[in-house]
């Protein structure tokens, strides 16, 4: 399994076979996206784009570590500069079984266009084309539909993006009143977060949903529910605070006074004290990880590890998370393979048995139990359920290496 943790940062590029030999050189023509399926976000045509839009191209895969360690970084690079006109497009060329769960989990995290490659053309118009054989790996495309910049996304692309993006451009008569819509919407968000005037946010609603009619969508192709968005920015403020608090250790008066404020405005299903289990969790796991790392009170190991087993959790992904690096984590010294074990069953016992990630760690954690021949079992089914040919080398090598260890004794 790959998470987005501290397992990857300071990972290079993953390497793919690919050809080496390549014609093309910074400053040609950039090849079309040639995409297969739109997951998220509007179709990207660089011919339309040309003269307008700054496009990075950036390919990458679910199963690559690195690459999931880069998705916050160019969600973050896309807010920066969608405003000068940058666009960024995710090519993957997995299907979209796999990739769209992938995408709808990550939620804000990747908020920028997603797309599949068509039978990798597009991947060999900029990959092969350029020599690439690793990924993550992003191509900048400038306004005159040239490739500007290739590397990896956590390299100099930032800078990259602040040399060209500074070149001007005349703005249409539509893109200018879409820049100014989004402003306004902004200025919606800020004001619902802080609970602020309601005259005033009532007033920004309506127009807001005359400029949304009126644009086809002040995001195209997403209609704006303004009562929903007002509803949303501000429960996560609320819960900002409620955060806090439950860090800080406040009484329970103080946080039932939150949670009634937040509560009519919560998602179906969300639950308080689930959230306080998780962060509560989340917290006691920061402090045993910084102990068994060599970078907290290693005198506290063993508490801590007693809280760790006694905590309960309903978020499958946050157990999964926690067990992984437990079980691959290189900067631990002291494991607990017992401790991964609990929350890799929990994860495993939530599920449904077809979470890829949940059945390879729970293998892993059965393994560094001694429990072989079930390790083999659940590396099994999660290889079964793998359509992706990286993956599947990854979850095969991982099952030799049980195989190999059951001959062995």
């Amino acid at each position: 399994m790959k998470t987005i943790s501290t397992l990857f940062v300071a990972l290079g590029m993953l390497l793919l076979p690919a050809e080496r030999t390549h014609a093309a050189a910074i400053g040609d023509p950039a090849a079309p996206l040639n995409i297969a399926t739109w997951v998220q976000g509007d179709p990207v045509d660089l011919a339309s784009a040309k003269g307008e839009k700054i496009v990075v191209v950036e390919f990458w895969a679910t199963w690559c570590g690195p690459c999931r360690t880069s998705i916050p970084h160019l969600t973050e690079l896309q807010k920066k500069f969608a405003d000068r006109g940058v666009v960024f497009v995710g090519v993957t060329d997995e299907d979209e079984a796999t990739v769209r769960p992938f995408v709808n989990q990550m939620g804000d995290k990747m908020a920028y266009t997603v797309a599949i490659d068509n039978s990798r053309q597009t991947s060999d118009g900029y990959m092969k084309a350029y020599g690439q054989n690793g990924i993550p790996c992003a191509f900048i495309v400038d306004r005159e539909g040239r490739v500007a910049w290739v590397g990896h996304p956590m390299g100099d692309l930032e800078k990259k993006l602040e040399q060209l993006a500074t070149t001007a451009v005349v703005e249409s008569p539509e893109a200018k009143k879409r820049k100014d819509a989004q402003r306004k919407l902004r200025e919606f968000t800020e004001l619902a977060a802080r609970g602020g005037d309601t005259a005033q946010l009532n007033k920004l609603a309506v127009e807001l949903t005359a400029l949304d009619k009126e644009l086809g969508g002040i995001e195209r192709g997403q209609k704006l529910d303004v009562e929903e968005l007002r509803k949303t920015v501000r429960f996560q403020s609320l819960m900002r605070d409620y955060q806090r608090a439950v860090a800080a250790g406040k009484p329970a008066t103080e946080l039932a006074a939150l949670e009634q404020q937040a509560a009519p405005l919560a998602p179906k299903g969300f639950k308080f004290e689930d959230y306080r289990g998780d962060f509560n969790l989340q917290r006691t796991f920061q402090e045993y990880y910084r102990a068994v790392t060599g970078k907290g009170d290693a005198t506290k190991i063993d508490s801590l590890a007693q809280r760790l087993e006694l905590a309960d959790s309903s978020d499958v992904t946050l157990q999964t998370e926690i067990a992984w690096t437990l079980l691959t984590d290189a900067n631990i010294k002291t494991r607990n393979p017992k401790l991964a074990l609990k929350f890799a069953k929990a994860a495993y016992d939530a599920g449904d048995g077809k979470n890829v990630d949940v059945l390879e760690t729970y293998a892993r954690a059965l393994f560094a139990n001694q429990r072989t021949d079930e390790a083999i079992q659940q590396q099994t089914r999660a290889l079964e359920l793998v359509q992706d040919p990286g993956r599947q080398q990854e979850l095969k090598a991982t099952l030799k290496s049980f195989q190999s260890a059951v001959l062995k004794n």
